[in-house]
C-alpha cells in the first residue's frame, strides 16, 4: 500500500521541479497574489498526477479481484513499520502539495490547508479502494496513519514545538528483494529504517546552543528484521547524528530544492544501536539484512 505513497511523490517531485526550473528568476516563490497561469498548471499536473497513478493502480493491484468492501486488522504486519511508513508519506504528499498550491501564489495557510486536505483524500480513496480489493482489504491502521501524516505539517505551523520533529527515511535492499522474495522495495520492510529527526539545538542551554551546529541533529531510528507478518519479529532502535539540510548556507532556488527534499532521507552518519544488541556504528545509513 505504501508503494503508492511514494509512486505520487516521485511523480510530484518532478512536477515541481519543473515548475521551480520555469520560476528559476523569481527571487521567492511566494506571492502576494495568485497567479492563475501556474495555477492551473498545479491543476492538471494533480489531476495527470493522480489520473496516472489511478491506472496503474487499477492494473497492478485491484484488477479482477473486486469483492464487497471489508475491513482488515493488520496492526501486528510488519511490527508497525510499515504505519510509520504510511505517516511519513502522507506528510510528504502533504507538502507537496502544499508547496505546489504556495508556488502558483496562494496564501501560506490556505496553501497547507488545501495540502493537508488533498493529501487525505488520496489516502483514504486508496484505503477505500483495497477495501473492495480481495488481497488487501480497508485498514483502519493505514488509514489513520495516512490522515495523522497529511496533517501533520499544519500542526508543525500552528504549534511551532512540533517543527523540531520530522520524520526521515532510510533503506538498502535485502537478499529477500535480491532473490524476488519481495517484489517491490516499499515491501521490503526490513531493509528500512523509519527516523523521527529531532533540533536538539532549540533545546540546548543558551550557552551551549550558540555554539553547537544548527544542522545537526540527533535522530532515533527504528527498524525490525525476522518478519513472518503475524506479529513475530525483531524490532530494532537506533541513536543517531542527523543533519537537517535546509540550515546549510546557500540561497540558490537548485540547492534550496535539493536540500529540501533530500532533508526527507536520513544520510549516513554515526548511529549507536540499543537493540537487540548494542553496537556501534562509525557511519550508519540503515542495516543490513
Amino acid at each position: 500500500m505504501l508503494a503508492r505513497f511514494f509512486k505520487v511523490f516521485s511523480l510530484i517531485l518532478l512536477f515541481n521541479f519543473k515548475l521551480i526550473c520555469a520560476d528559476a528568476d523569481s527571487s521567492s516563490h511566494s506571492q502576494s497574489k495568485v497567479n492563475y497561469t501556474k495555477l492551473a498548471l498545479v491543476g492538471a499536473g494533480t489531476m495527470g498526477t493522480i489520473a496516472v497513478i489511478h491506472v496503474y493502480q487499477q492494473h497492478a493491484w485491484w484488477s479482477g479481484q473486486r469483492r464487497s468492501f471489508h475491513i482488515v486488522n493488520d496492526w501486528e504486519y510488519a511490527l508497525n513499520i510499515d504505519k510509520i511508513g504510511h505517516f511519513y508519506g502522507a506528510t510528504l504528499i502533504s507538502n507537496l502539495f502544499s508547496g505546489s498550491l504556495k508556488w502558483a501564489g496562494i496564501d501560506e495557510k490556505k496553501a497547507m490547508i488545501y495540502g493537508a486536505l488533498l493529501g487525505t483524500v488520496f489516502g483514504l480513496y486508496v484505503e477505500f479502494e483495497d477495501g473492495f480489493a480481495t488481497d488487501w482489504g480497508f485498514s483502519p491502521g493505514d488509514a489513520g496513519a495516512d490522515i495523522l501524516g497529511a496533517w501533520y505539517p499544519v500542526v508543525q505551523h500552528y504549534v511551532p514545538f512540533f517543527r523540531n520533529f520530522n520524520f526521515k527515511w532510510s533503506y538498502i535492499p535485502t537478499t529477500q528483494l535480491k532473490t524476488g522474495v519481495k517484489k517491490i522495495f516499499i515491501d521490503d520492510h526490513e531493509g528500512q529504517t523509519m527516523w523521527l529527526s529531532i533540533s536538539l539545538n532549540n533545546f540546548l542551554p543558551e550557552k551551549i546552543e550558540k555554539f553547537y551546529p544548527d544542522f545537526l541533529n540527533i535522530a532515533i531510528g527504528y527498524g525490525v528484521r525476522n518478519l513472518d507478518g503475524r506479529g513475530g519479529g525483531q524490532r530494532e532502535f537506533y541513536i543517531s547524528l542527523d543533519y537537517d539540510l535546509e540550515k546549510l548556507p546557500g540561497d540558490g532556488w537548485l540547492w534550496k530544492f535539493i536540500k529540501k527534499n533530500l532533508n526527507y532521507i536520513h544520510l549516513p552518519a554515526p548511529a549507536i544501536r540499543l537493540t537487540p544488541r548494542f553496537a556501534f556504528f562509525g557511519f550508519f545509513f540503515s542495516k543490513r539484512v
